[in-house]
């Protein structure tokens, strides 16, 4: 007989409503097994009148022209700024109730990933860059200790030729 009644109890539980109000209570209404859920769930959870309340909530709109107004001015997500565009295009949306509270914390967070993988594939890259970017400043010395050098050599011919001519008196490295 436990068997018989825990079914019974399941069946009831799964055959209400699954909306629960602000302060925690459990509709108690049927579901409406005619309507087709918005969220696209494989059968319906809500009542007739909660289904209603969410369809009116959350507007109809065609997703490719929402798509588009969301997309706007993005080519592409791998820079910051186009990351913060298309954040602000989401908010736009969610403040006129075209897109979904919860596509759109979804969206967001998907967003917030997108941002973290970049700056991670930027540390990654600074770490393997570090050789090439300090063999172009290595060069950059190098050369132009070669032409200081060149500069000091070219002076040190020129004072010699000058010195065989004339003593120097106040060199101090001739007087030691």
């Amino acid at each position: 007989m436990s068997a018989k009644l825990s079914t019974s109890v399941s069946t009831t539980v799964d055959s209400h409503c699954q909306h629960i109000s602000p302060k925690g209570n459990r509709c108690h209404m049927l579901i409406d097994q005619n309507r087709r859920p918005a969220n696209g769930a494989a059968r319906p959870t809500l009542c007739a009148y909660h289904a209603d309340r969410l369809r009116a909530s959350v507007p109809v709109v065609d997703p490719e022209v929402l798509a588009a107004e969301l997309l706007d001015d993005i080519n592409s997500f791998t820079t910051a700024d186009e990351v913060n565009l298309f954040l602000g295009n989401l908010v736009r949306q969610l403040a006129r109730k075209r897109i979904a509270r919860c596509d759109a914390i979804a969206l967001a967070y998907i967003s917030q990933l997108i941002l973290t993988s970049q700056t991670a594939m930027a540390r990654q890259r600074a770490a393997a860059e570090p050789d090439a970017a300090n063999e172009g400043v290595f060069a950059n010395l190098i050369a132009s200790l070669r032409e200081r050098s060149s500069e000091l050599a070219s002076r040190r011919n020129q004072q010699s030729v000058g010195s065989s001519a004339e003593p120097v008196k106040d060199d101090p490295q001739r007087a030691a």
